[in-house]
């Protein structure tokens, strides 16, 4: 039986990861991929790592909870850093409906400079 459920958190952690990755391709700027891509993995690497819970070998499951741990810890600060790189280099939110709440309104493009005055919008 637990074979069984090792398998399906096996698929599920697949299925979820591979969510991921489609909307990382379908979300429409860096912010928002940066969203889809960190919480799908976060969640998919979880549920494999529950699936080894399911082998009984203290070693693997040890492993498997620093792995957890390490995620928990790497996973926001990566996001957050390059949320940041891509907000000092200038790139604009292009989802519907978006409010830039930096109070910077930043331009369109890469060209666009992050420290120069910003662009009032009609």
């Amino acid at each position: 039986m637990s074979a069984w459920i090792a398998d399906a958190l096996v698929l599920l952690g697949v299925v979820v990861m591979t969510i991921g990755v489609y909307g990382v391709f379908r979300m429409p700027d860096v912010y928002t991929e940066l969203h889809a891509a960190s919480k799908a993995v976060f969640l998919g690497v979880i549920a494999l790592l529950a699936a080894s819970v399911a082998t009984s070998d203290w070693a693997i499951i040890a492993r498997a909870v620093l792995i957890g741990v390490f995620l928990v810890l790497t996973t926001p600060v990566a996001a957050h850093v390059i949320a940041l790189a891509a907000y000092r280099q200038g790139e604009r939110m292009e989802t519907p409906g978006a409010l830039d709440e930096s109070g910077r309104d930043l331009p369109h493009g890469r060209d666009a400079r992050p420290d120069s005055e910003p662009v009032a919008r009609p």
